[in-house]
């Protein structure tokens, strides 16, 4: 009897204990696949793949190497977790750099609209000595001093290419003490670099001749002659330098009147330099 009731009590236990194993083994067929059998869990992987080889699955929320890390806190009012971004990818300011910044290419030199029935001024153009009458003395002078106010910046080097073209009319160098050339080759020099700036050039506004009642009539091989001259610098981007206003006395020679003439002195009046 003692051993009918004693069997009775292990069947019972070993149903039991069939009953545990089955609820385990089908709740454990149910989860996410992270239970070490499961396939595709992650101590599973591949066969033959150690667990930490294992590819981390798409989803996982876990950061890779170099990622930016979030530290997380608990909510002072809630107690939940609040995540706060790490600025640890984030580029940092940038220090002031004493390296100069490249200045913006100029652009081009436009050229300003006049009024209609208005002309924009132009370079002086010098006189072909071929064409000038060396037999008037009228002529020479006011070629030579046409020559002499022919400042252009964009063709000439310096102020003094203008007296080297009045030079052919000149019976001596124009430096000599015999011309106010020289004085005038400085007064624009002085200006050079500004009118550069401008690629200016002389305009000239005219050339006038001036006799008084007193003046030496002509002699066959000598002439007097004088004149106001008026020049405005002219800039090719519209700028306009000062009028300037000189007088000038011109006295011309020829060896015969079978010669040519030539200046043998140009004066002008401090009081217009």
């Amino acid at each position: 009897m003692i051993r009918s009731r004693s069997s009775l009590l292990l069947v019972g236990a070993a149903v039991v204990l069939a009953v545990v194993g089955l609820l385990l083994v089908l709740g454990g067929g149910g989860d996410d696949g992270d239970s070490p059998g499961s396939v595709g869990g992650a101590a599973g992987g591949r066969p033959g793949e150690r667990p930490s080889e294992a590819a981390p699955p798409a989803d996982d929320p876990s950061p890779g190497p170099g990622a930016d890390q979030e530290t997380v806190a608990p909510d002072a009012g809630t107690g939940e977790p609040q995540r706060t971004p790490s600025t640890a990818g984030e580029d940092e300011p940038l220090e002031p750099s004493d390296t100069p910044t490249a200045q913006p290419t100029p652009g081009p030199r436009q050229t300003p609209t006049l009024p209609p029935g208005m002309r924009q001024p132009e370079p002086v153009e010098v006189p072909d000595p071929g064409t000038v009458d060396g037999d008037d003395p009228t002529a020479v002078a006011v070629a030579a001093l046409t020559a002499a106010y022919s400042f252009d910046t964009a063709t000439d080097t310096s102020s003094a290419d203008a007296m080297d073209r009045a030079q052919v009319w000149l019976a001596a160098p124009y430096d000599s003490s015999a011309y106010d050339l020289d004085g005038l080759r400085q007064d624009v020099e002085r200006d050079w670099e500004r009118w550069s700036g401008h690629q200016a050039f002389a305009s000239i506004n005219g050339i006038d001749p001036h006799t008084t009642d007193v003046d030496t009539p002509d002699t066959a091989t000598r002439a007097e002659r004088r004149f106001y001259v008026r020049m405005t610098p002219i800039g090719r981007d519209a700028w306009n330098g000062p009028l300037v206003e000189h007088q000038w006395f011109a006295f011309l020679e020829r060896a015969s009147a079978d010669d040519q003439w030539r200046i043998v002195e140009l004066q002008t009046p401090l009081a217009h330099r």
